[in-house]
């Protein structure tokens, strides 16, 4: 059995791509990990792309922050089809004026991917389906970072995006 390393990257990249998307709530980097007529299932949230692109910065733009941290990553390569799992530690930092005060929403959730490469295009997402595992909140006291520390952003004023 050959293994498609270059396949598997192009997979990875995408999915390291979706959750960096998602945190600088990026539209067009969101929109560009799926086919056009893909569909996702985020449990809270069920439709294409381009929609789902839209509701990323709806839901997450109360949190002062969020970080999508990816782990063990599973291909089953069967042809131009790859079923992908993906497991993710999801961090939502509330703003330190929430009524219920400063905390970390933390959910562990498992990303179930169907990728096809259509045409000898790029593998992208057809369906995404997000599993819940757990989730719980971290009370916290927050503390201030030096002035010399480079803050994240959401969005393109992010220093990631400055090349």
């Amino acid at each position: 059995m050959k293994i498609d390393l270059e396949s598997r990257e192009e997979i990875r990249d995408v999915l390291m791509r979706l959750a960096r998307g998602t945190d600088r709530r990026d539209k067009e980097l969101i929109v560009s990990c799926y086919h056009p007529d893909g569909f996702d299932d985020h449990g809270a949230f069920q439709g294409s792309p381009a929609e789902f692109a839209d509701w990323v910065p709806e839901i997450l733009g109360g949190f002062a922050a969020t970080m999508h941290v990816l782990g063990n990553i599973s291909i089953d390569m069967q042809g131009d089809v790859a079923f992908v799992e993906t497991y993710c530690t999801a961090h939502h930092v509330f703003p330190a004026n929430d009524p219920e005060g400063p905390r970390d929403g933390i959910m562990g959730l498992r990303y179930v991917d169907r990728f096809e490469r259509r045409g000898g295009g790029p593998w992208l997402i057809a369906k995404r389906v997000c599993v819940w595992d757990y989730a719980y909140a971290v009370h916290d006291e927050r503390w201030s970072l030096p002035p010399s520390y480079v803050p994240g952003r959401v969005g393109r004023e992010d220093p990631s995006y400055q090349r």
